[in-house]
């Protein structure tokens, strides 16, 4: 008994503990008493604060092709596809939206086929969140459906609805659709191609709640830290996917240690040493990576694409974050094109959307430096210079540089 109470007492908890124990007495059951009724105390007192009630849904009204919006809610495990709503003679029908060249587009599964483009008549709407789960009393949240049927009495778990539609996606497909929760059924469309559930064929699917009682697994606000302290709560699992964040040009220029610097450095450009950032956008579809930096505070952008040059007001367009090492799972690193596109096992694996990755070209015999894409497929590297794309193909590119990965291994990670 002296050996457990030499080891309570050195805690950092049970410090604090038998500061606030208030009784005179000191038996060895009135210490375990009291320190197991103030640890019950404290961890029931760090659950969330958050905002009651909590806020409405945010929608905001888009036309087909009008810039896109900020803050749209994205779909798990997708680079472009951001929840979307429709009234087809008065159903509220749920599809995707997505950023090209940075406007909107759109499809919805409807009447046993996909709708698209000028089959859209009006206006849509797209799901948008700003603040966080302090600020707004809950967070968006995406959740197996056989999960959120063994939970359905849940009051502080309720799916995102409009009417009986509810977004569900499916993950194998990687598209976005309309969830009937009376008739437990679903709809989606997929490359011209339309598909319609029953209940039994949606169980791995994943349906998107509005959680009104907890954080994020990986929130990082002073709130969800506080309360893991408090509970000595076993760490969350690490993340393991990269961390894209949305942005408009001309936007307040993020924090740039959140964000991921080309070689972690500045670069040696013709124009002297600048700061470039990893950027993604997305021009018909297609991603394109090229380069983002801070221009007088403000958020300026150029890709290569297609032959040509976009930069100045290329609308909405993603930054690559990064995640604190107590977070992430896995390490950057930015390691030779002929390194990263080796196909079998390899330790560094690149970052790629598709099949480009963020490179970093020398661009002349001076070797000055500029950060642009490489294309694993086609072999060849691009970026922007001297506002002309320059593009180098082959055993050129071999020692430029590619933005890499590898996972660590002395995590458990998801």
């Amino acid at each position: 008994t002296q050996f457990l109470i030499l080891i309570l007492l050195t805690s950092k908890f049970a410090r604090r503990a038998l500061a606030s124990i208030k009784e005179t007495h000191c038996t060895h059951s009135n210490i375990f008493r009291d320190l197991f009724r103030l640890k019950r105390q404290t961890v029931e007192s760090s659950a969330m604060p958050n905002k009651v009630p909590p806020d409405e849904d945010t929608w905001t009204l888009q036309a087909i092709g009008t810039p896109f919006p900020t803050n749209p809610v994205k779909a798990p495990g997708q680079q472009n596809m951001y929840v979307a709503l429709w009234y087809k003679h008065g159903q509220p029908l749920m599809g995707r939206a997505w950023n090209d060249s940075g406007v909107v587009q759109c499809a919805f599964a409807y009447d046993s086929r996909e709708l698209k483009g000028t089959d859209i008549g009006g206006n849509i709407q797209v799901l948008t969140y700003e603040g966080d789960h302090m600020s707004k009393g809950f967070f968006y949240e995406w959740i197996k459906y056989s999960d959120y049927i063994a939970d359905a009495d849940n009051e502080s778990r309720v799916p995102l609805r409009c009417g009986t539609s509810a977004a569900v996606v499916w993950p194998d497909k990687g598209t976005l659709g309309t969830l009937d929760l009376e008739k437990r059924t679903a709809t989606m469309a997929f490359n011209q191609e339309f598909y319609k559930f029953a209940e039994e064929d949606l169980k791995d699917m994943l349906i998107l709640v509005r959680n009104a009682k907890d954080g994020p697994a990986q929130c990082r606000c002073f709130e969800c830290l506080r309360r893991r302290e408090l509970e000595k709560a076993t760490p969350a699992p690490l993340l393991m996917v990269n961390e894209w964040t949305d942005y408009r040009a001309g936007d307040a220029f993020p924090p740039a240690k959140r964000l991921i610097k080309a070689l972690n450095r500045p670069l040696n450009t013709k124009q002297g040493p600048q700061d470039q950032y990893v950027a993604l956008w997305y021009h018909f579809g297609n991603a394109v990576m090229g380069r983002a930096w801070s221009s007088q505070g403000k958020i300026a952008a150029t890709f290569a694409s297609k032959k040509k040059v976009f930069s100045g007001n290329v609308g909405s367009l993603q930054l690559l974050v990064q995640i604190p090492p107590s977070a992430a799972g896995f390490d950057y690193s930015w390691e030779p094109y002929r390194r990263a596109a080796m196909i079998g096992e390899k330790e560094w694996h690149p970052v790629h959307i598709a099949f480009v990755a963020p490179c970093v070209l020398i661009v002349d015999d001076e070797g000055h430096e500029c950060l642009g894409e490489a294309n694993l497929k086609e072999e060849y590297a691009q970026t922007v210079v001297d506002n002309k794309v320059f593009r180098l193909e082959g055993g050129a590119i071999s020692e430029f540089k590619v933005l890499c990965r590898k996972d660590r291994d002395d995590t458990q990670a998801i």
